[in-house]
């Protein structure tokens, strides 16, 4: 017996078994029962299918089968029909009068076989359809209603799929094997996560409008899933697949939908099968890729005859999408009439599985995943709400706001408010999960994938980090090493202390931090915190690069890259100690302040010392504050106590910042003010997508060469976003600037229409980034501006062309210095690479 028969013989012994517990459970008697279950084979390979939609006849009575490809239905009648439908399988029929639950059925691949379609795939009617659809598009898209409003419940599941029964039996697991599940094709899972949410949703266009309201929250998993809750996108109105758009977004990444006014190019469509309904026909078109790489789905729709509206979609990633991690996803959209007959969303069901490494290992198969399943419904539509949406600021256009008590409703009230009933299986697994997450070894993965988040790891009352800052190296300290803590929510959920110690090896002195912060209990973010840092720092470091690097936890740029690869070894460095105080105030969603007051010294560089017409200066005392605007709108935002991450949108990110300060030293007082403002958008254009950031300022009076605007240079061989790669610190120096930056993301457009290179999954990059900027004379009269420093005599520009996603995690690319030369040698032409896992 060859493999591939013993292997299929044995997922059949295994679903005999499982089928067989079944009816030893249930009784073979269908008289009187209330519903069926069972599960749904591929009849070709024998493997289970997830994500069939399974309903009965004539109504929108249904459900879809889970990730192992099970399912149960409440029946009406002895004499329902059940329908089986998914893409890429043929439909089946079966009468439930016919069959004895639990049960089996097995669905026919839909191998499309071009000599046997009676229509080709530009068939005129075809055609025909698709041209009415798209003209209909402005009436028939949901999100095109001037006002709406309705009630959302959306369900989460995720789990390990294909565990390996040897790490069942190992050390960390074998005190635990009875919370691992078997699913009916004989493999291991271990649920890891479950929630529901139910929300209240308002939009009006004029003026724009959007509110969501979480009425009720039930999540149980791991911490790093359920602490972080990301706000405005769980709720959000905009976490839906609506193919009546031309793009997808699919985890930040742009596919073409199937009903988009270009989707001839992109697609081949059939007509496949024409039903009788209300009088009205309903069309069901299969649509392939009509290239293997370009990002789009495979499946079929169903369009109506009557105003050329989508009833339902189910879409499956092409297999050659170019997305890491993500190794499957499939979507099903339904779509209802409502009030005057107009389209809105019924339901949506997304079933995906990644790849837990980023690597492919030749010859493993079935290696452990994780699997998410999403179901969401949508009920109390109406399109003609009698009121505006109300928001809690005149000026707000956006705002997700959470109930008091959403977070600790009951069971009685959950069985009430659900639009579909858990399963058993979802039952058990709330049993247990809280149990499986106190698995030692499920809370190492949990706090190292917190860890990645927020540069802490979890060891209880305590955190570790950041981990980032461990080791570092440059010319002054040598190697230097760092250890740093802050409390946990253990402690206190209101207040945290963090502090840290480093060493220099070659200086062979200790720096520190020591900080503290108290989180005001309210609905919106009030932070008032308070630091002292004793460190060494590279000259022009200030908290300004944070308005681009949002998410860096201090100013100190990393690069894994740039960590062990020096192109010019780092001796712009001074050592700072600063005392700061600051107040973060969130006004309303996407309006925050701060207020930053502090006080620092800096002292007497080596390579670069302090002087003042001749004389030494040891080190210059600066007293400073700064009040910072931060502008967004329907941001993606996770907090975790006192830090924020953000995480996408896609709108504007401004920073408006207004600076005072005085800087003393020898007797002098140079009083001086700043102004600076930062713009970050992300642009999708088709498939891919272009980013760009510009930032510009002026300083007023004179200030130490410290505090003017150093252009950020790279003088390693990584690659950074908002640095200048083929610059050197301290080549430029000014006190009126804007510098310009510019990404676009091809994501595979061109090498995947290269038979030679499209299988190496790269995705093409280019850039470039320029400046402009001036250095008054009387920057001049203060502390000596170093020899190599100058301003700008004509603009600065680089270009830079490369890949990304090389062996899934490296960025490479080539970047050239145009304009001007450079004054210190630097060269005009470099390699520079970057370390960052993608989807």
């Amino acid at each position: 017996m060859n493999f591939i028969n013993l292997n299929t013989q044995i997922l059949r012994s295994c679903r005999f078994i499982s089928l067989l517990f079944l009816i030893l459970c249930n009784g073979f008697a269908m008289h009187g029962q209330q519903e069926v279950e069972g599960l749904v084979i591929d009849s070709k390979t024998d493997a289970t299918i997830p994500m069939v939609n399974v309903y009965l006849k004539g109504t929108t009575l249904g459900t879809i089968t889970d990730s192992i490809g099970y399912f149960k239905l409440q029946l009406r009648s002895y004499n329902d029909t059940i329908v089986f439908s998914s893409v890429g399988y043929h439909k089946k029929e079966i009468k439930v009068s016919k069959i004895k639950t639990p049960f089996e059925v097995f669905l026919n691949p839909d191998e499309i076989n071009l000599g046997e379609v009676a229509v080709k795939p530009d068939d005129s009617w075809v055609r025909y359809i698709l041209k009415k659809m798209v003209e209909a598009k402005p009436i028939n898209n949901p999100d095109k209603h001037p006002y709406y409003s309705y009630e959302k419940y959306t369900k989460w599941e995720y789990h390990l799929a294909n565990v390996d029964s040897a790490l069942m039996y190992s050390g960390p697991f074998k005190n635990y094997k009875s919370y691992f599940k078997t699913a009916f094709d004989g493999t291991k899972y271990l649920p890891v996560y479950l929630s529901e949410q139910i929300v209240h949703n308002q939009f009006q266009n004029k003026p724009l409008r959007q509110k969501s309201v979480i009425v009720a929250d039930n999540t149980q998993g791991l911490g790093v899933l359920g602490d972080y809750e990301v706000g405005g996108y769980t709720a959000g109105l905009n976490n839906q697949y609506n193919f009546y758009d031309n793009y997808i977004k699919v985890f930040e990444e742009s596919f073409v939908s199937p009903a988009a006014s270009n989707g001839w190019f992109y697609y081949k469509y059939y007509l496949v099968d024409s039903i009788q309904h209300e009088g009205y026909k309903h069309y069901q078109i299969l649509f392939t890729p009509r290239r293997k790489h370009d990002k789009v789905f495979r499946g079929h729709m169903i369009v109506d005859d009557k105003d050329f509206s989508i009833i339902s979609i189910d879409a499956a990633l092409s297999s050659k999408t170019n997305m890491n991690f993500l190794k499957e996803m499939q979507v099903n959209v339904s779509y209802e009439k409502v009030s005057d007959n107009q389209p809105f969303y019924k339901d949506q069901k997304v079933f995906a599985t990644f790849d837990y490494l980023p690597f492919e290992i030749p010859g493993q198969t079935n290696r452990m995943e994780l699997e998410f399943n999403e179901y969401s419904s949508f009920t109390n539509v109406d399109l003609s709400p009698k009121e505006e949406v109300k928001l809690s600021a005149r000026n707000l256009s956006y705002e997700s706001v959470k109930l008091d008590g959403s977070y600790s409703r009951d069971s009685l009230y959950w069985d009430k408010a659900r639009h579909v009933p858990l399963t058993d299986i979802d039952k058990q697994i709330y049993a247990s999960i809280d149990s499986i997450n106190e698995i030692p070894l499920i809370k190492i993965l949990d706090n190292t994938a917190r860890m990645m988040m927020t540069g802490y790891y979890d060891l209880g009352k305590f955190e570790l980090g950041p981990y980032m800052n461990f080791l570092q190296f440059n010319k002054v300290e040598g190697v230097r090493l760092f250890a740093g803590a802050r409390t946990s929510k253990e402690i206190s959920t209101n207040w945290m202390l963090w502090g840290g110690l480093g060493y220099g090896l070659q200086t062979e002195k200790m720096s520190g931090l020591l900080g503290g912060g108290y989180k005001f209990k309210h609905p919106k973010r009030r932070v008032l915190e308070a630091y002292y840092d004793d460190r060494y720092i590279r000259m022009g470091e200030n908290r300004k690069i944070l308005y681009l690097y949002e998410n860096m936890l201090t100013p100190s740029e990393n690069n894994l890259v740039s960590a062990f690869f020096v192109r010019d070894p780092f001796d712009e460095l001074l050592r700072q100690k600063e005392v700061d105080v600051s107040y973060e105030h969130e006004w309303r969603t996407g309006f925050t302040t701060q207020l930053n007051v502090g006080y620092k010294s800096q002292y007497s560089p080596e390579y670069y010392p302090f002087e003042y017409k001749g004389s030494q200066v040891k080190h210059v005392n600066i007293y400073e504050s700064t009040l910072d605007f931060r502008f967004s709108f329907k941001e993606k935002v996770i907090d975790d106590e006192f830090m924020r991450l953000y995480v996408s949108t896609d709108y504007p990110i401004i920073h408006v910042a207004f600076t005072a300060g005085q800087a003393r030293y020898l007797g002098q007082n140079d009083v001086y003010s700043k102004i600076h403002t930062t713009f970050k958008h992300r642009v999708f254009m088709g498939q891919t997508f272009f980013k760009y950031a510009f930032e510009a300022g002026m300083i007023f009076g004179r200030v130490p060469f410290t505090l003017l605007e150093l252009p950020r240079g790279n003088e390693t061989f990584g690659y950074y976003l908002y640095d200048f790669n083929m610059l050197n610190y301290l080549e430029f120096a000014h006190d009126r600037y804007v510098h310009a930056y510019f990404e676009y993301h091809l994501n595979g457009f061109v090498v995947n229409r290269m038979p030679l290179l499209r299988s190496m999954g790269l995705r093409e990059v280019l850039s470039a980034k320029s400046m402009i900027g001036s250095l008054s004379d009387k920057q001049y009269d203060g502390i000596t501006i170093p020899a190599n420093v100058s301003g700008v005599d004509q603009p600065y520009l680089e270009v830079g062309a490369g890949f990304e996603n090389i062996l899934r995690l490296i960025r490479i690319e080539a970047v050239w210095r145009v304009t001007p030369q450079s004054k210190l040698n630097v060269p005009n032409f470099g390699i520079r690479a970057k370390v960052s896992l993608n989807l």
